[in-house]
């Protein structure tokens, strides 16, 4: 299911109860917040810290990566582990996905 598709469900949901409104309006505010719910593979890299899935090129399985600024400087660095660790996320090519939010 894709993420307008559950942001119009989520909208037809709660429509008896919304009154008066835009419904373009309301159904673009329902989508921007289903993003960090349910995010969307990107071939962009991120930009902020947190937890976003990965998948590599030629890689099936995605994996979860913590990305996090820098010990020295402020490079947003993707933890990918031994024997590479922290990595530039500019230096890494793939999909992401995210970032997650965490549960409440």
């Amino acid at each position: 299911m894709t993420l307008q598709a559950h942001a119009e469900a989520l909208y037809a949901g709660i429509q008896p109860v919304l009154g008066q409104h835009d419904a373009n309006q309301v159904q673009a505010k329902l989508e921007h917040a289903l993003r960090h719910v349910i995010p969307t593979w990107k071939h962009t890299t991120p930009d902020c810290p947190g937890w976003y899935w990965f998948k590599g090129p030629g890689v099936s399985e995605p994996q979860l990566l913590h990305v996090t600024h820098g010990r020295i400087d402020t490079k947003l660095m993707a933890d990918l582990g031994p024997p590479n660790n922290l990595v530039d996320v500019q230096r890494v090519k793939g999909q992401w996905a995210g970032p997650l939010l965490p549960p409440t």
